[in-house]
C-alpha cells in the first residue's frame, strides 16, 4: 500500500512540473518578422548598349544589369586602334580606329567587373546583381508538372502545346511532363505547379482528393478546358473553388443587337480587353521574365462559369474574420454586351443566349493556404498556332505562370506588434503592423483584420485602421474575453497578391485587478502544490528507509526466541515394543 502511495505522489509531482514549465514557456514572446526586402527587381532580356572608347576614358564608365540578362554591347573607338575587354567572361576584342564592333554575352556570374583597353588609361565597371527579390523563388527552384494523362491523345496534345511548354523549359524551370501517372500523393509530392490542358477524361476520386490536398498545401495549378472538359468530372475539382467549365462557346457580334430572330453576323474569335485591375495583367516593374504589360488577350473557344457562392462556407472576399480557410474566387477576363454564349452552337446569337460580365474567360482563385489557381475557359488559346501569332497570348501565358509559381505579387508582412502579452479582463491592447509587396513597394487597400481565437475557434475579430499606405493599428478590447489564454493573428488580403496570415501572438487573460506578482499566482499556487507533493514524498520515503533495517532485526530476535520441539526417535521405540516377552 505505501509503495502505490509512493508512486503515486513521485507522479503527480513530475505531472506539476510539466504544467508548471509549459505555463511559464507560454509567456515567450513571440517572432518578430524582420525580412531583408530587395529595394529593386528589373527584368531578364537582351540589354543593348552603346559604349565610346578613348585614349582617357569610356563612355558610359559603368553599367549595370541582372544576372542572366543577355548583354549586347557595341563599342566604338573615336580615336586611335582599341581593344575591348572583360576577362572574366572572356571577352577580348579588337577595335580600328573610328570604327565599331559588337559583343554579345549572357552575364551569367554575379559580381563587379572592369572592362578595359589596353590604348584607354582608365577602365569601366560592369555590375551583374541578382535579378530576383530574396526569398522568392527562382525558376530554378520550381517544379512545373504538365499534366497529358487526362487526354484521350497525349501526341497530339503534346504537340499542340509545344511551344509553351518549350518557354517553360527553355527558361531554366524544372518541367517534368506526365503522360500516364494519376494524379495522386505520389505524382504531386514534389509538384509546385500543375498544367492540366484540356482534359477530356474523368478524374478517379483518389486522384481528386490528393488534387484537393495539392491545393490545400499552397501549392498552385493551372487548368484549361475545352468543350469535351465540361462533360468530365472536373466540376469536382474546380467548383470548391468558385468555378467550372461550360460547353458553350464564345463568340462576338460583329453587328448591332439582333433582332428577334437571330444574328449571324457573328466571330468564332476576338480580342478581350475587359479585365480586373490585377497585378498577372499590369503590373510593370516587377515580373522577373516578362518585360510587357497585358492590354487584351486574343480568344477563342469555350466559356466558364464563374460563381464564388459555390465555395463551401462562402464570405465576401472584403470578410476575412469567419474562417482560417479563407478563398477569393474571382472573374479576370470576362465578356461584355458584344461577346455572347453560343448554346446551340449555331454560331447565331439569339436574345435568349447570355451576354456580359457573366461570361467569363479566365478564373482567378487566391486561398490562405498561399495557392493560386487559373481556370481559362479554353486552353485554345495557349496553343501554338495562338501563341505564334498573338505575342500577347504569349506574354499572358509567361506572366501567368509566374504569377501562379508566386515569382511576384506577393504580400508580405513586417513589425507585428501587441503592446502586452497578459492583461486584466476590461483592459485595452494596441496593436500594429505593415504590409508591402515583395519589393517593399507600397500597396493601397488591403483589406487588414485582427482575430483573437481561444480553441481554435475565432471568438472576436476587428478591421484595423489604415494609417498610411503600409501601417495598419487596431486596439483590442478584452471586456468580453474570458479568463485564460487566446492567440491573437492578423489576416490580410489584396486581390492578386494573395493572402498573409501572421503567426500567432498568445495572451493570458486575468480576472479582477492587475497581477501585483511578477509570476502569476497560479503559477505560484501549483509551485507550492508540487514542492510540498515532492517534500511529502521524500518523508514516505525516508520512513520506508528508517524502518526497514528495524524490521529484518526483529524478525531475528523473534525466530531465535522460538524453541525446535523435542524429536521422537521411533527407532528406539519400535525396538522396545518387539523385545517384549509375549506373556502367553
Amino acid at each position: 500500500m505505501q509503495m502505490k502511495i509512493r508512486k503515486l505522489l513521485w507522479t503527480l509531482t513530475v505531472i506539476s512540473i510539466i504544467v508548471l514549465g509549459n505555463g511559464l514557456t507560454t509567456k515567450a514572446i513571440p517572432n518578430q518578422i524582420n525580412d531583408d526586402i530587395s529595394p529593386d527587381l528589373f527584368h531578364i532580356g537582351t540589354v543593348y548598349l552603346n559604349i565610346n572608347v578613348s585614349a582617357t576614358e569610356f563612355t558610359p564608365a559603368e553599367f549595370t544589369v541582372k544576372e542572366s540578362t543577355t548583354v549586347n554591347i557595341t563599342i566604338e573607338s573615336v580615336d586611335i586602334g582599341h581593344s575591348f575587354e572583360i576577362l572574366e567572361y572572356g571577352i577580348n576584342e579588337t577595335i580600328i580606329a573610328n570604327s565599331t564592333v559588337s559583343v554579345e554575352f549572357v552575364a551569367d556570374t554575379l559580381g563587379t567587373f572592369e572592362y578595359l583597353s589596353l590604348n584607354c588609361s582608365t577602365t569601366g565597371t560592369m555590375t551583374v546583381e541578382d535579378p530576383y527579390v530574396p526569398d522568392l523563388p527562382r525558376p530554378e527552384d520550381i517544379t512545373i508538372l504538365f499534366d497529358l494523362s487526362h487526354n484521350d491523345n497525349t501526341t497530339d496534345i503534346a504537340l499542340k502545346y509545344s511551344g509553351i511548354a518549350n518557354w517553360t523549359n527553355d527558361n531554366n524551370f524544372q518541367l517534368i511532363v506526365n503522360d500516364g501517372d494519376e494524379l495522386v500523393e505520389t505524382t504531386l509530392r514534389y509538384i509546385d505547379v500543375l498544367m492540366i490542358l484540356e482534359p477530356d477524361l474523368n478524374f478517379s476520386i483518389p486522384e481528386l482528393t490528393d488534387l484537393t490536398s495539392f491545393i490545400n498545401h499552397g501549392r498552385s495549378l493551372i487548368i484549361a478546358g475545352s468543350e469535351a472538359t465540361a462533360s468530365t468530372n472536373a466540376w469536382e475539382l474546380t467548383k470548391p473553388f468558385g468555378f467550372q467549365f461550360d460547353n458553350t462557346s464564345a463568340r462576338f457580334i460583329n453587328a448591332t443587337l439582333p433582332a428577334d430572330d437571330g444574328e449571324n453576323n457573328t466571330l468564332s474569335s476576338f480580342f478581350s480587353t475587359d479585365f480586373l485591375d490585377h497585378p498577372l495583367i499590369n503590373e510593370n516593374q516587377y515580373v522577373p521574365l516578362t518585360d510587357e504589360i497585358i492590354t487584351k488577350i486574343k480568344y477563342t473557344g469555350t466559356l466558364l462559369e464563374q460563381n464564388a457562392s459555390w465555395i463551401t462556407g462562402f464570405t465576401e472576399e472584403s470578410n476575412l474574420t469567419d474562417s482560417d480557410e479563407l478563398i477569393d474566387s474571382y472573374s479576370l477576363f470576362y465578356g461584355n454586351e458584344s461577346i455572347f454564349a453560343d448554346e446551340n452552337g449555331d454560331t447565331i446569337y439569339w436574345l435568349n443566349e447570355t451576354t456580359g460580365v457573366n461570361n467569363s474567360l479566365v478564373a482567378a482563385v487566391e486561398t490562405s493556404y498561399g495557392s493560386r489557381i487559373l481556370g481559362i475557359g479554353s486552353a485554345e488559346i495557349l496553343n501554338n498556332t495562338m501563341i505564334g501569332r498573338y505575342e500577347v497570348n504569349d506574354i499572358f501565358f509567361q506572366r501567368a505562370l509566374q504569377w501562379v509559381a508566386k515569382m511576384y505579387a506577393v504580400l508580405r508582412s513586417d513589425d507585428y506588434y501587441v503592446s502586452a502579452y497578459d492583461a486584466k479582463i476590461g483592459d485595452l491592447l494596441n496593436s500594429s503592423v505593415s504590409y508591402c509587396a515583395q519589393n517593399d513597394s507600397v500597396i493601397e487597400d488591403i483589406n487588414v483584420t485582427l482575430r483573437i481565437w481561444r480553441a481554435a475557434r475565432i471568438t472576436d475579430s476587428f478591421y484595423m485602421t489604415q494609417i498610411n499606405n503600409s501601417y495598419y493599428e487596431g486596439v483590442i478590447n478584452t471586456t468580453n474575453l474570458k479568463k485564460g489564454f487566446v492567440s491573437v493573428n492578423i489576416v490580410a488580403h489584396k486581390r492578386g497578391y494573395g493572402f498573409n496570415i501572421t503567426e500567432e501572438v498568445y495572451l493570458e487573460i486575468h480576472p479582477g485587478e492587475a497581477i501585483p506578482y511578477p509570476v502569476p499566482i497560479l503559477y505560484i499556487i501549483t509551485f507550492v502544490i508540487t514542492i510540498g507533493i515532492g517534500v511529502l514524498a521524500l518523508v514516505f520515503t525516508f520512513i520506508r528507509v528508517i524502518r526497514t533495517p528495524k524490521t529484518e532485526d526483529a524478525i531475528e530476535d523473534i525466530e531465535e526466541e522460538e524453541e525446535p520441539e523435542e524429536e521422537i526417535d521411533l527407532e528406539e521405540y519400535e525396538t522396545e515394543e518387539e523385545t517384549e516377552p509375549d506373556e502367553t
